[in-house]
């Protein structure tokens, strides 16, 4: 089957890094995490307490439940992309990749972070003629209308933590912080006496769901007791290793001593810049971002002061959503949910692990087991069913 892509203009590292941090953080996308698929990574277990505002517990994807008849929606699926950062071209390249095993076409575009050009592109994709439409929230009050038509037709629609979709991708920023702060709380008991200055870059102005990360963090971080001790809690606006570098410079000065440095990845390896530069850099020290950014997973395969990234498995999403949007056109069921689990990267081990099954997509997907380390499923719905898509966000307990 053929490919073709609508268009799109350049973003620069910033921009893409920007939508890095307002995509992980609502994915800005909204609510990411499994506690089975994080303690499977590391002995760290998040809180066993349902979130506020958990939705009612989904049983797991039946996988084994009877097909309907074929949808006779076209085989072609597409998939309206916002930014071309390098996690949204890593999920692009997992869907893409289904799609060709599938033999079901597969049209992309990138709107720049446009509205009006998101919406043209996804009109595009309907008078085409698609059975399966992926989207990125953008402007949900214009993009909805589209999407409400594609429902109506039969289409599956597949969400990034939105709605109305029928298959919404879920998570749970709060837990993210939590997985962030207990492990740096931890390694403060192991190594630092649970004595240890803290620094955070906080993302509190990007998203409500952000200041539920920078909430768990916290709560994350006091487990270890009073002796850790956050000095420093900044709001980041350029979110940039620059950025990061520039911080830390002017917080060193006031608390030379800190031991643990956490945030987003860009933030933090601007952050491992400046203390090299100083001269403050220590294996003793504990830096931790969230990404799973290329320079991160760098740092911390190297070993010494930058010890963990959180990943998502953008690839292994983007071939998951590719292979259930084939399975809607042929009326077999899909998952009403795939959770986002964020994933503790704190040894060169797994890092390996997680960047070698990431570029191997297809043989996750196929090992069930596997694939839900990553990403947990829940619930059915079939082109049959297709009524029962969502009208509201699915927050996992």
């Amino acid at each position: 089957m053929s490919n073709a892509r609508f268009g799109g203009r350049s973003y620069s590292r910033r921009d893409a890094l920007r939508m890095g941090a307002m995509a992980t953080g609502g994915l800005a996308a909204a609510q990411f995490f499994s506690s089975a698929a994080v303690a499977s990574w590391r002995g760290s277990v998040p809180p066993t307490d349902a979130p506020e505002g958990a939705s009612e517990a989904l049983p797991s994807f039946d996988s084994d439940a009877p097909a309907g008849a074929d949808s006779g929606l076209p085989r072609r699926q597409a998939w309206a992309n916002t930014a071309a950062a390098e996690f949204f071209l890593a999920m692009t390249a997992g869907m893409e990749a289904a799609s060709n095993d599938r033999d079901v076409e597969f049209l992309t575009a990138v709107s720049g972070n446009d509205p009006a050009k998101n919406i043209e592109q996804m009109e595009t994709f309907l008078s085409r003629g698609i059975g399966n439409l992926a989207m990125q929230p953008l402007d949900l009050a214009t993009q909805r209308p589209v999407m409400e038509r594609a429902l109506a037709d039969g289409i599956c629609v597949q969400g990034l933590i939105t709605f109305p979709t029928t298959l919404q991708i879920a998570a749970s920023q709060y837990n993210v912080g939590y997985t962030q702060g207990k492990a740096a709380a931890e390694f403060a008991v192991a190594n630092l006496g649970g004595e240890a200055q803290v620094h955070y870059y906080n993302l509190d102005s990007l998203s409500p769901q952000l200041q539920l990360r920078h909430t768990g963090v916290l709560d994350g971080l006091a487990t270890g007791g009073d002796g850790i001790e956050v000095v420093s809690d900044i709001t980041a606006t350029d979110i940039s290793v620059e950025g990061g570098f520039a911080v830390m410079n002017t917080v060193i000065q006031a608390h030379p001593d800190i031991k643990i440095v956490m945030g987003g990845d860009t933030l933090v390896v601007g952050a491992y810049q400046a203390l090299d530069q100083a001269g403050k850099l220590t294996d003793e020290m504990y830096l931790s971002g969230v990404d799973g950014d290329s320079q991160a997973l760098e740092l911390v395969s190297q070993g010494g002061a930058f010890k963990a990234s959180i990943a998502f498995a953008w690839q292994l999403m983007g071939y998951g959503l590719g292979q259930f949007g084939a399975d809607w056109i042929e009326g077999k069921p899909i998952p009403r949910v795939m959770v986002a689990a964020p994933l503790l990267l704190d040894s060169p081990d797994l890092v390996e692990t997680y960047l070698q099954d990431n570029a191997e997509p297809a043989a996750v997907f196929a090992d069930r087991a596997k694939y839900e380390e990553y990403l947990p499923l829940l619930g059915n719905i079939s082109y049959e069913t297709r009524d029962q898509y969502w009208t509201e966000e699915y927050v996992p307990a």
